[in-house]
């Protein structure tokens, strides 16, 4: 029989186990960061899209009862639960405080929070008809009015608020809000 000889080249190009994983873990280190930086990306992105929707729900809250609360009258008598020669009453319920006045319009009207299941929504009253002003992705968790009745100015009304979106716990987005906006109504 013939034997065959092998001739074993060390010379020949070619990788070792060594330079196989050391560039495999450095692969793997690369695409682990790409996706985390990716992930950071997206959760950013929604938690601007969170803060946004808070930012033109709470807008929009505000033109609304802004201009109401502006063109309050006095109540002659005409709004119960409204002292005669009064233009606001404050008052508190379950959830947060309740502002009621009569509007340019001679409607007797109650901001306030109510239930929407497990939500609590901004809502508004005008004679018998109460709809909810806050869109319901939007939680508005707490409320409170405050009304300065001042001897030589018109009245105005401090709004505390503090409102966030509905989303996962990582993407609320918490805004508090405070603003001033006084009567237009003169004193006689």
């Amino acid at each position: 029989m013939l034997k065959k000889e092998i001739k074993i080249n060390k010379n020949a190009a070619g990788f070792t186990l060594m330079e196989v994983i050391v560039s495999v873990a450095l692969f793997s280190l690369i695409i682990l960061s790409t996706t985390q930086i990716f992930k950071l990306v997206i959760d950013s992105q929604r938690s601007a899209l969170a803060t946004q929707n808070v930012q033109e729900s709470l807008k929009y809250f505000l033109e609304v009862t802004g201009k109401e609360i502006r063109m309050a009258k006095k109540n002659e008598g005409f709004c119960a639960g409204i002292p005669a020669d009064e233009i606001f009453v404050v008052s508190s319920n379950a959830l947060g405080d309740t502002l009621s006045f009569k509007n340019y319009y001679d409607q007797c009207v109650s901001y306030s929070l109510a239930a929407d299941g497990d939500n609590s929504r901004f809502q508004i009253t005008r004679d018998s008809t109460t709809d909810f002003i806050s869109p319901a992705k939007i939680k508005i968790a707490s409320l409170r009015f405050i009304l300065d009745e001042g001897e030589f100015t018109q009245p105005t009304i401090t709004l505390n608020l503090r409102a966030y979106a509905l989303d996962l716990r990582q993407f609320e987005s918490e805004m508090i809000l405070q603003t001033s906006i006084a009567s237009r109504y003169y004193k006689e």
